[in-house]
This record gives C-alpha cells, sequence and structure tokens, in this order.
C-alpha cells in the first residue's frame, strides 16, 4: 500500500463561533451514542469496501461515473487544478476528477475508512490520505477544488466540516457536494426507499454472504430519509463566509450538487 496514514488533529479545525448542525439526528439503532458513529461507520466501509463499486453501479443504473465527470465540468473543474476528494471511498470522483485535471493537475483523495482507501488505491488516483473532513491533515489554501461525493451525511458537524473546506480552498476555489436526497414526490420517496433499502439490501447480502451489505444499505437509505433540508445545508455553507452558494437537483430532489466558492477577497 502507498496511501499515506494522517493523525487527524494535526493541523487544527478553524473555529467558528456557531451552533454545530449535524446532517442527521443520531440514529440509535446504529450506535449508542454520537461519539461511536465515526468508529461504526469506519468498520461498516472496511467490511464493505469491496462492493463499492457494484454498488454504484446499481444505484446510479450504470451512469454514476458519467454523471460525476458531468458535475465536476459543469462545477468548473479545469485542467491543472489542484483538487482534495474528500471522504473519496473507492475513488470514484477522484478518478473522474484526476481525468479532467490532466497530467498538470493533481487529485489527492481522503477517508477515514482504511478499507476503501484500499479500493481506492487500485484506481488511477494514487495520492491518498487517511483523515476526515472536520480535520483535515492540510495547510491553508492549498487547492483550487474540493469535492465530497455522496458523504456529506458522513459527517458530525457540518459547519465545522464547511469551514475546514473554506480553509483549505485558495481564493476563488471551488467546492462541490454530491448527494442522494429524499425527493419531493412520495411515489418517488417509496419507490427510492424500497429499492435502496429493502431490494439492493437483500440482494448484495444473499448474493456476497456479507449481512453488513443490508446495514450499509439501510444506513444509507435512513441517512438519506433524516437529512436535513437543503436550505440547512446552503445556509451552513454561508454562515462560514462561502459564496455563491448553489442547488442543482434532478429526479425531484433525488439527486443534488451543491456548489460554493471561497471569494477571492476573503
Amino acid at each position: 500500500m502507498s496511501y499515506t496514514i494522517e493523525r487527524p488533529g494535526e493541523h487544527p479545525v478553524a473555529r467558528v463561533p456557531m451552533v454545530p448542525v449535524p446532517p442527521h439526528p443520531p440514529l440509535r439503532r446504529y450506535y449508542a451514542e454520537e461519539d461511536e458513529r465515526q468508529a461504526f461507520l469506519n468498520e461498516l466501509f472496511n467490511r464493505t469496501a469491496y462492493q463499492y463499486r457494484n454498488i454504484d453501479k446499481a444505484t446510479g443504473f450504470g451512469s454514476g461515473l458519467w454523471y460525476r465527470r458531468k458535475a465536476l465540468r459543469e462545477a468548473g473543474i479545469q485542467p491543472g487544478m489542484q483538487v482534495l476528494d474528500v471522504a473519496c471511498g473507492p475513488g470514484l470522483v477522484s478518478q473522474c476528477a484526476r481525468e479532467l485535471v490532466g497530467p498538470t493537475g493533481r487529485v489527492i483523495g481522503l477517508d477515514p475508512s482504511i478499507g476503501m482507501l484500499r479500493e481506492a488505491q487500485k484506481g488511477p488516483c494514487r495520492s491518498l490520505v487517511r483523515g476526515i473532513g472536520e480535520q483535515l491533515p492540510f495547510s491553508d489554501e492549498s487547492f483550487d477544488f474540493l469535492s465530497m461525493g455522496y458523504a456529506l451525511r458522513h459527517v458530525s458537524d457540518l459547519k465545522t466540516a464547511f469551514s475546514e473546506y473554506r480553509r483549505v480552498l485558495k481564493p476563488g476555489g471551488i467546492l462541490l457536494l454530491l448527494d442522494i436526497c429524499r425527493p419531493r414526490s412520495p411515489l418517488l420517496l417509496s419507490l427510492s426507499r424500497f429499492y435502496i433499502k429493502t431490494v439492493m439490501g437483500i440482494v448484495f447480502a444473499a448474493s456476497t454472504g456479507n449481512r453488513d451489505m443490508k446495514t450499509l444499505m439501510e444506513y444509507w437509505w435512513d441517512t438519506t430519509e433524516y437529512c436535513v433540508p437543503p436550505q440547512t445545508i446552503l445556509g451552513a455553507l454561508q454562515e462560514v463566509g462561502l459564496t455563491d452558494c448553489s442547488l442543482h437537483e434532478l429526479f425531484n430532489g433525488l439527486v443534488r450538487d451543491y456548489r460554493a466558492i471561497r471569494a477571492r477577497n476573503a
């Protein structure tokens, strides 16, 4: 393995004197106390990371990489940029970003799960760091572009994470957050819940013999269903000093991306 292990806390989190905003209420079915959440997630992803690419193909019906490239381009990624992909998982967003920044750019993937970093190592992005979004082990103003793909639900506090993202972005730097969300349509909500939480959970658990696959899909849907509304996320982005905050969505809000910029004079 060639990824780098970084110890969270080596670089201080930017302090924002604001009320914390968790992305969803505690889900006691999965962990008893909030301080157990990160350990639960790390263990769950370590045990299921080897199937994550297949999960992505099943949930996106094969369009996952195409959509990631499209979102990155529309957000403003350019050749030669220095990019940080937070919660990179198996490296799917990192892979797309690497293609778009070209040989003159650089992409670093960061994730707290060793299992996910092992999977990411199989892709073209070889600059991988272990860490969490709330404590980024990088200097101020290090990146032109920061992405986070389908992992906003896993941070402990939106404002702490967003403050860190702003800190490591250069003036004029771009933030892109991809997310799967609760759709507004009651019919699409019911269909999505049944497909992700029930069908995919059963199919992946049965086909792999791994019970954790069912837990993963149930947890994924529960964090989707109970996630804070878009206005809360946009408000948190603005409150930490990011500008041009916007929301773009498809399929009645099932697929969303949030974009923001660190102002050049900030």
